[in-house]
């Protein structure tokens, strides 16, 4: 049953091989932020999709001011809609040397002797700030405003970055409560490290835009952020509970607040003020279409505008299409699309609308206006969309049908009487008898041939059950003998492999899974201590398990993983003081 089940199974992906394609080949160029300081480091991605190798790594331009350092590559497979498409993405951290604005990519890949390119972005730097040079100690927040003074409705860039040295656990983030201002996140946070004074730090960076309401000066009240700091020491003594890392105590709590910030609001200019002015405040264009140009009365052109930029998008207003002689205008219901990135708040409106001519010849259709504040000019702006002039051509005329009394032949009833021609006969037959409709063998065949292919789905999803049925039966016992060599195996890894901590901790969760007949993809160190309890744990012993796996999975995190992991025996005897009380349950 087990072969005929690898044979369906393999007929069955053989044929939907047969009908796959493999996505096209693209390359696509990533940084984790926009703007850095010179002491901190940036996250570079590079994406290599619908293909699964390449010749060589990707050759990156613009990186000659960035020392550069490799973070590793890691692989994706994914099937959408008929598609397959397998991706490659590489890693690297660049440190700049100088301050400016620096053109980075694009990329360049060879796959199978073809060359790929990928985007290009800009990255800009900034000289470290004075404040920040000096020793602030282990854990310290800074805030940082991208402009001091805007107008109303400006958005500023609001930007949280926190300073670790030390591990951290549950951060809570209070911000600064302000009527007037309205802080909205912008993208995810992202991690990275800096180097400040000699001393390495691990920085959590957030941001938000700012959006104030009323003019005047505004008071940043300092944000705050409280976690709990896990303090690192080392066990004396010899007992089997000795942890052969640098293990966390119980949490204590901390508080740190950032500086307080002053922001000056200004009121939009009188002059030059538009009078259809809606309150649009930013960066803005505008763009249009008209189509078909060339038509017929009674048929329907679109006339498609588009309003884009950055800025507050809540206030692109719905336009309004003047009236048009000899046209019927049918308006579509607008569609705002907003999108955030590390730069601020972006977005469009897309406004339709349908034009019905009901005369032919030369119609101009006149073009739409909108005003804005663009804050970088200091002064307002008009946009226009495009005129068009359709073309319209006339339609098909009615056709007027004769009445019945103005026909020739046609009685005092209004009947025309005609005589019945045979003009000639069908191409099929014209059966006049019940015995002509006998079914043929060719018919019979395709019945059975129907029935077949009815019938032969049922009948591979039975078999296939059945074979899934077997292999579940046959591996009933396996989980008992997982749980009984679930030590031996994790054992014997441990000594003869090199370790680095994700390796070790992808070990002790192995470990988990099979001694007690588990599946967890990501096992947690709370869920793994919650699960040795549950067996009859002690509660230190997998407190201890728990603080390893803590260790390994902050490693993780902060970008050690693939570090060697100083392992000794003490690792060994702890578990194997969790199989003695495990097994008393």
């Amino acid at each position: 049953m087990d072969k005929s089940f690898f044979k369906v199974s393999l007929t069955i992906a053989l044929l939907l091989m047969s009908n796959l394609s493999w996505a096209d080949i693209s390359v696509s160029l990533k940084l984790d932020r926009t703007e850095t300081l010179l002491a901190d480091s940036v996250r570079l991605s590079v994406s290599v999709n619908g293909s699964r190798d390449s010749d060589l790594a990707p050759e990156i331009s613009g990186l000659d001011s960035f020392e550069v350092r490799s973070g590793g590559t890691s692989s994706h497979f994914e099937f959408i809609n008929g598609k397959m498409n397998y991706s490659m993405e590489y890693t690297y951290y660049i440190q700049p040397r100088n301050t400016g604005t620096f053109k980075i990519g694009p990329a360049r890949v060879r796959i199978d002797g073809k060359n790929y390119t990928s985007n290009s972005t800009n990255l800009k730097v900034r000289q470290t700030e004075a404040g920040k040079g000096g020793d602030r100690g282990p854990i310290f927040l800074t805030a940082e405003l991208s402009k001091l003074t805007v107008y109303v409705e400006e958005q500023a860039i609001y930007t949280l970055r926190l300073y670790l040295r030390r591990n951290v656990r549950n951060i809570n983030l209070n911000l600064p409560e302000s009527p007037s201002l309205n802080f909205k996140q912008i993208a995810k946070p992202v991690e990275y490290r800096s180097t400040i004074s000699g001393k390495e730090y691990r920085v959590l960076e957030v941001r938000y835009t700012l959006l104030p309401s009323k003019t005047g000066r505004i008071e940043i009240e300092p944000a705050q952020m409280s976690m709990e700091v896990l303090n690192s020491r080392r066990r004396t003594g010899r007992h089997f509970f000795d942890d052969p890392f640098s293990s966390f105590t119980t949490g204590r709590p901390a508080r740190v607040a950032s500086e307080s910030l002053q922001l000056t609001v200004n009121p939009l200019p009188e002059d030059g003020k538009p009078p259809d002015f809606s309150g649009l405040v930013g960066k803005f264009n505008m763009w249009s279409k008209l189509e078909p140009v060339n038509l017929k009365t009674g048929e329907s052109a679109t006339l498609t505008v588009t309003i884009s930029g950055q800025g507050n998008v809540n206030r692109i207003p719905d336009l309004n299409l003047p009236e048009l002689d000899h046209v019927k205008v049918y308006a579509d219901k607008p569609v705002l699309e907003t999108t955030q990135d590390s730069e601020g708040r972006k977005g469009s409106k897309i406004m339709k609308w349908a034009l019905v001519p009901e005369k032919d010849g030369r119609l101009d259709v006149p073009p739409v206006t909108i005003s804005f504040f663009d804050p970088g000019n200091h002064r307002y702006q008009n946009l226009k969309s495009s005129p068009y002039i359709l073309s319209v051509m006339p339609g098909k005329k009615e056709q007027v049908a004769l009445s019945h009394s103005s026909a020739p032949g046609a009685g005092n009833d209004g009947a025309v009487k005609q005589e019945i021609k045979e003009l000639g006969r069908d191409i099929f037959p014209v059966h006049t008898a019940l015995q002509n409709f006998k079914t043929d063998r060719r018919l019979q065949r395709d019945r059975w041939i129907f029935w077949a292919m009815l019938v032969f789905p049922f009948v591979l999803y039975v078999s296939a059950l059945c074979g899934i049925k077997l292999r579940r039966q046959s591996r009933q016992g396996q989980p008992e003998n997982l749980a009984k060599k679930a030590f031996r195996v994790f054992n014997k890894q441990l000594r003869s492999e090199r370790l680095t901590c994700s390796r070790l901790l992808q070990l002790i969760r192995d470990y988990m899974n099979n001694r007690f007949g588990l599946s967890y993809g990501s096992l947690t160190p709370g869920e793994a201590s919650n699960i040795l309890i549950s067996h009859g744990v002690n509660a230190e012993t997998a407190g201890m398990l728990q603080q390893t796996m803590q260790l390994m999975e902050n490693a993780e995190y902060t970008g050690k993983g693939n570090e060697d992991a100083s392992v000794d025996t003490d690792l060994t005897k702890l578990v194997r003081q969790i199989e003695k009380e495990a097994q008393k349950k």
